[in-house]
């Protein structure tokens, strides 16, 4: 929406054309992006088996008689304590191309991709909508409720950029360690798809009844204080702590409704007047009170837009980075944000964006997990 003069003049106008363009690129990339998408958890199967023969032969016999409609793609699995496991998918499509290992590496990570990508697209889904609101708001100029929306888009802001650098920095060592083997796929695929697991499940409903919820939730001020550490261009704390004041029965929530506050010369009273509808008087009066709180969440709109584009960009990454390097692209008949029907042959380009040929691009064991820089190839 288009800010009246009023709202231009109040918020200023860098700021007002700053807040709106922000909103509107989340909300561009949120349409530009996938409109829903799916993910599915292979769940390790308990073999009786001792060895390869019997424990291949005792999965079938169980997906057969489990299921003997489906066409089913399975792997089994040894462990280092001599039992056996098997992982089965009728989603996949021929690995008959993939040696042993990449068959498990395609199990392990497969299911780390797609919740990957649920994760990246409802973490954008949820930025552009509360963007959208804080403009709403801040255009009627219902500041509790711009505030509320600013604080909840800058506490996911920070969240994300924190937990999206944690999930860069794993499988950047994991993948820099070079070809994986059978027990360090399964640590690294546990690890991460625990980790996604809280980002998406976590909860802090039930606590307060001494009934904590399985995977609980951080404490989302470890969040502000990371990106209030790692931010040089506003005071991201300043910012949250006027926006936490505006949505309690606090200060910050008063000076939502204040027009005027002044004293006579002697010193003798001080008056104030306050208006349902501030936004007229306030505009009266050559805005004598400054709108802090209309301030903070446009600023912390601002900020907490380029802070979701880049870690969106950086975990859009990570999964083109994976789905390339176990060749997870093509294998997974499911329809995903992130994912593809087809493999990239060796000399297409890259499906990266790098403007390399994927023979020629970094997604190989062995290599850092870093975005390289652009070369274009003839």
């Amino acid at each position: 929406m288009s800010f009246e003069q009023r709202v231009v003049r109040a918020l200023g106008r860098q700021r007002a054309d700053r807040v709106q363009a922000s909103a509107r690129q989340l909300a561009r990339l949120a349409d530009d992006d996938a409109p829903s998408t799916e993910a599915v958890a292979h769940f390790n199967m308990p073999l009786h088996a001792h060895n390869v023969h019997d424990a291949t032969v005792e999965l079938a016999n169980q997906l057969n008689a489990a299921a003997p409609e489906e066409t089913w793609t399975f792997v089994t699995i040894a462990h280092p304590d001599g039992t056996w496991s098997g992982k089965a998918s009728p989603f996949m499509q021929d690995t008959s191309r993939l040696g042993s290992r990449d068959w498990i590496a395609h199990f392990a990570l497969s299911d780390l991709h797609m919740r990957m990508g649920a994760w990246r697209l409802t973490q954008l889904w949820r930025a552009a909508e509360l963007a959208e609101q804080t403009v709403e708001s801040l255009g009627r100029w219902q500041l509790l409720v711009a505030a509320a929306c600013s604080r909840s888009l800058l506490e996911g802001a920070a969240a994300l950029t924190h937990e999206t650098t944690l999930l860069h920095e794993a499988w950047d060592t994991f993948k820099k360690a070079g070809p994986p083997t059978t027990a360090s796929l399964t640590r690294f695929s546990t690890d991460l798809n625990n980790r996604l697991a809280k980002l998406q499940y976590a909860s802090r409903v039930g606590q307060s009844s001494g009934r904590p919820p399985v995977l609980q939730s951080t404490n989302v001020m470890t969040y502000i204080n990371k990106l209030a550490k790692n931010t040089t261009t506003v005071d991201v704390l300043d910012l949250y702590e006027w926006l936490c004041d505006a949505v309690h029965p606090s200060f910050g929530s008063a000076t939502t409704y204040t027009v005027l506050r002044a004293s006579d010369r002697p010193k003798s009273h001080a008056i104030e007047q306050y208006a349902r509808h501030p936004l007229q008087p306030l505009a009266d009066s050559g805005y004598a009170v400054a709108p802090t709180v209309a301030h903070a969440a446009a600023d912390a709109l601002i900020l907490a837009a380029e802070v979701v584009q880049n870690s969106l960009s950086l975990a859009k990454w990570i999964m083109d980075d994976i789905g390339l390097t176990v060749e997870i692209l093509g294998l997974n008949r499911l329809s995903y944000a992130g994912g593809s029907d087809q493999s990239p042959q060796r000399s297409d380009p890259c499906p990266c964006g790098s403007g390399r040929k994927y023979k020629r691009c970094v997604h190989r064991w062995g290599q850092p997990s870093s975005p390289p820089p652009p070369a274009a190839e003839p």
